[in-house]
């Protein structure tokens, strides 16, 4: 028990420092967002989300690695072994140093090609647009060349080290955003240097942070070719997960760029920038519990790990569901506020991109549970199989004349299913009730939203539109939120903990 609470106080702990740095992203993020977009224009933004989620397509590869050094590397302090923790870093940097290779020459040929004769780009942009292109494979690899190392310092739990470098994200983009005005030139082009050389000096920070720290960092290559087998082949099955996440994403992207040019992917863009945003206060209480997910485990734990894969998934929803109910009532006045004039499409995409940022932060915590099996292969299969089908749907949907708008919405659902498959097929690995977790999952976290958002709704729909209701709404929704997940968002045994707790700080 004393055990368990030290656990909890520490996924506690390293929340709050994954929080420090998102806040601070957050507010960065939103303020440069606005100047880029300005500077660069509607086309030019709109390339470069659209060049660089083409490069992105390549790194379906990067996610299936990433995530197999993630587990392995957690399993092994997990279960206490230092030497096979050296051996598992070691192995996971040689294969992402040979992927990153591998990616380079993907994205010289098909890639390339790609961008040629397929991306709808105005041709007296094309020249940006290559250098775009160029750099954001160097950016890609730099990015590669990091994930070991971000792994290790996620599976020791050493979470403060991201609200640190915040600060050294602060002052970088202040940086950037004030030369991108004053350096004539190509803005499109200067930019995409500019965060190449942000990308190599957060690498070599984390690099120094790991080697500094971790005695397993530092690298010593061996040829131990069942640990290579262990990690490709665990990588293998995740690859089918990374390819479906890449159809669905960046696939979807270059569907809407064929059919509706560059200024449609600035609206998916600016899209993506507040769920992105919004998904960090759910991904952020996950990163911090995973690495107790599979370490409960390795340990055999497994009702206590369970019980807290339910606990995460309610709690990232919640955590969620606090900016995306006002941000969904207020949206076309916060994006006035923050862009001023914005493309066309962007509020429809961003409502539909927040509800996807939902589904997906209930599913963190199960996916985080399915690779700690390390039994990933049928759940890869036919979840893949069912994302996957995300991108050919949308494709005949823009192919029959329905508007951008539908191919999210079936991005979106085809996401629902397969999370509902997903949790169905975990039950083979793991003895749990699949209606237990569904009831205390997915019916809380429902019932929270619609009891929640009823007050703010009414509110919406009788005030004029007007700073005063925005914070009128925010105000009312998080204490409405508040209540709701008090009263029927947790079970008895975390209710009287809590109680148990202000009682406790109320006497001192």
């Amino acid at each position: 028990m004393a055990e368990q609470i030290g656990n909890n106080r520490r996924i506690a702990k390293n929340t709050i420092f994954l929080y420090l740095r998102m806040g601070v992203s957050m507010i960065i993020s939103l303020f440069t967002a606005r100047i880029v977009l300005s500077t660069l224009g509607d086309v030019d933004y709109g390339i470069f989300n659209v060049v660089t989620g083409c490069v992105a397509m390549f790194t379906f590869l990067n996610g299936a690695l990433s995530g197999s050094a993630s587990r392995f590397l957690t399993y092994e302090l997990g279960v206490g072994n230092a030497t096979r923790l050296r051996n598992t870093f070691s192995a996971t940097l040689v294969v992402h140093i040979l992927l990153a290779a591998v990616i380079v020459i993907l994205c010289e040929t098909i890639g390339l090609w790609f961008l040629e004769n397929k991306l709808v780009i105005p041709p007296d942009r094309m020249h940006g647009a290559r250098w775009a292109y160029q750099i954001g494979i160097l950016m890609i690899v730099v990015s590669l060349i990091q994930v070991p190392y971000g792994a290790l310092i996620i599976a020791h739990e050493k979470m403060d080290i991201y609200a640190y470098m915040s600060f050294f994200d602060i002052g970088a983009r202040m940086a950037l955003i004030y030369l991108l005005q004053l350096i004539p030139g190509d803005k499109l082009i200067i930019w995409s240097w500019m965060l190449l050389i942000v990308n190599a000096l957060y690498t070599g920070i984390y690099i120094a942070y790991s080697n500094r720290m971790f005695k397993e960092s530092h690298f010593k290559f061996h040829r131990e070719t069942p640990l290579y087998k262990r990690l490709l082949s665990y990588a293998w099955w995740d690859l089918i997960g990374s390819i479906s996440g890449m159809l669905q994403g960046q696939g979807i992207n270059m569907v809407l760029n064929m059919f509706f040019g560059p200024v449609v992917n600035a609206a998916r863009g600016i899209s993506y920038q507040v769920q992105g945003t919004l998904n960090q206060f759910a991904s952020n209480f996950t990163l911090a519990s995973k690495p107790q997910i599979i370490k409960l485990f390795a340990a055999g734990h497994i009702k206590e790990m369970m019980r807290l894969v339910e606990q995460s998934g309610c709690i990232a929803f919640y955590l969620s569901w606090f900016f995306t109910l006002p941000l969904s009532l207020e949206l076309k006045y916060v994006l006035g506020l923050w862009l001023g004039s914005y493309p066309d499409y962007t509020i429809s995409f961003t409502l539909i991109t927040l509800i996807m940022g939902l589904v997906v932060s209930i599913k963190s915590s199960r996916v985080s549970a399915v690779h700690a099996t390390g039994q990933i292969k049928l759940t890869n299969i036919t979840v893949g199989l069912i994302l996957c089908s995300a991108f050919p749907l949308a494709y005949v949907a823009l192919k029959l004349g329905y508007g951008p708008d539908y191919a999210l919405i079936v991005s979106v659902l085809v996401t629902f299913l397969a999370e509902i498959i997903a949790v169905i097929i975990l039950r083979k690995y793991i003895q749990f009730s699949i209606i237990h977790y569904f009831i205390n999952v997915y019916l809380r976290c429902c019932a929270v939203a619609i009891i929640s958002a009823i007050l703010p709704i009414i509110i919406h729909n009788n005030m004029p539109e007007s700073f005063l209701r925005l914070v009128s709404i925010t105000v009312v929704s998080t204490i409405c939120i508040a209540i709701s997940v008090f009263v029927f968002g947790i079970d008895n045994q975390t209710r009287s903990a809590v109680i148990s707790t202000i009682r406790t700080k109320l006497k001192r």
